[in-house]
């Protein structure tokens, strides 16, 4: 079963949304300050497509690949009693089984449940501008074409277009030639399947709400659909007859759209590409400005995503660094002494309170994945644990390799966390350090 990408801990989800952040800025200033005002369009929108979903699965794939996670998929398997009780310094196995329910602790649940509402509330808001859409537009009269389906509005909707519809305003005094331009502009948003585009981006949209840059992208992504459809209807008008007073002249189809987006406004459709109120003023000036197209802007993203991916990188492995240091360095011990190391209780309670600490990880439920951890620590000759660390780990396949590290952790964690005190071994009458083994068995229900 592959490991999820879903983060498990408090820190990796905080860490999942730093590192999302960073990458979509680092996107979107790339798009705002170097690529948004050249004509490559259809790279352009093609980069804002991608931008969020890169943002969004990159930085749990960095977490599921880091090196060194799935090494232990190559371990063998122990038998399950080739670890015995020995005299020098191992205890008795604990066995630590699946929990058959109970309510979730700390902040990961709350934190999980806000995250799940906003994209839940993200996404009914864009299912009831659908359902306003339908409602408002279903009983104009509709004529299915070859390539669309017009639907004509009689002046109680601007022209503007929605998946294969076309939402046509028959009263607008347009000649011929005006009319087929503009049509051949909702055209192109049909055939380029541009609401298709601005669906997908609203739903990454509402899987990223967190992060506030992903909110910038529907209106630039729209402003790129509008810019194509005008290139489109341009070469349309450049290619069809001249009729009336409307030529194919540089300065006549954006005389047309300064035109209508100065006539009277009437009630816009939610979603829908509106032609005669986006983005009018910057369409005009990309249709008739002469600046030369400066291609090699197109290599840029090349260098900001690998300096981008180098932070995203460099954060998760600090936060993995934070939330498991490294041990330090052990003193000289001894693994059997004149007299054991004794925990506050005695060894019952010490077993007690290690199986008190370690719960089983909900990722090593799903990977379904049980095994056993042996762990290392000193009882230094102060009564204190030292040097912690996982001698031998669970055993999993490739694709286990994270709930395995989980139980690993957890493992750990709970050896050193133990709530009681230690009174040191000794030697020969003198407190000396002593080294302990503990093997913690993971078994599933």
């Amino acid at each position: 079963m592959p490991p999820t990408l879903l983060p498990t801990t408090t820190a990796a989800l905080l860490s999942w949304g730093l590192q999302s952040t960073l990458l979509l800025g680092a996107g979107w200033l790339l798009y705002r300050y170097a690529l948004r005002q050249e004509r490559f369009f259809d790279f352009n929108r093609r980069f804002l497509l991608l931008l969020p979903w890169v943002a969004l699965l990159v930085p749990p794939l960095l977490a599921a690949t880091e090196p060194g996670r799935w090494l232990s998929g190559w371990l063998p398997v122990p038998a399950p009693d080739s670890l015995h009780l020995l005299s020098g310094g191992v205890l008795p196995a604990i066995t630590v089984r699946e929990p058959s329910g109970g309510p979730l602790v700390g902040p990961l649940p709350w934190l999980l449940g806000l995250y799940g509402a906003g994209v839940a509330l993200l996404l009914l808001r864009l299912a009831g501008q659908l359902l306003h859409l339908h409602r408002s537009t279903r009983h104009f009269a509709r004529e299915v074409r070859p390539d669309c389906v017009l639907v004509c509005t009689g002046g109680q909707r601007p022209v503007s277009s929605f998946g294969r519809l076309i939402f046509w305003d028959e009263t607008a005094p347009l000649t011929p030639a005006e009319a087929r331009a503009v049509l051949a502009h909702e055209l192109a948003h049909v055939r380029g399947r541009h609401t298709h585009e601005r669906l997908l981006l609203e739903v990454a949209r509402a899987l990223l709400w967190p992060v506030p840059f992903v909110h910038l992208l529907p209106p630039a992504l729209a402003q790129l659909h509008e810019f194509l459809a005008d290139a489109a209807a341009v070469q349309a008008a450049a290619d069809t007859p001249a009729a009336g007073h409307f030529t194919a002249t540089p300065a006549a189809y954006p005389a047309l759209l300064a035109r209508l987006a100065l006539a009277q406004f009437r009630p816009d459709l939610p979603l829908a590409h509106s032609f005669n109120s986006s983005f009018t003023l910057t369409r005009i000036r990309m249709l008739t400005t002469s600046a030369p197209l400066r291609r090699w802007k197109r290599w840029l993203p090349l260098p900001v995503a690998t300096l981008a991916l180098a932070l995203a990188t460099s954060f998760s492995a600090l936060a993995q660094a934070t939330t498991q240091p490294a041990p330090p360095a052990p003193p000289a011990v001894y693994t059997f002494v004149d007299q054991m190391p004794q925990y506050a209780g005695g060894q019952v309670q010490l077993l007690t309170d290690i199986g008190q600490l370690v719960k089983y990880p909900a990722a090593a439920t799903e990977a379904k994945l049980e095994g056993r951890v042996m762990i290392k620590f000193i009882i230094t000759a102060a009564g204190k644990i030292e040097a912690a660390e996982v001698s031998k780990g669970v055993a999993a396949t490739p694709a286990q390799a994270r709930a395995a590290r989980l139980l690993n952790e957890v493992a750990l964690n709970a050896v050193r966390s133990l709530p009681g005190k230690w009174t040191p071994g000794r030697q020969n009458g003198v407190p000396v350090a002593v080294q302990y083994n503990v093997p913690i068995s993971f078994a599933l229900n």
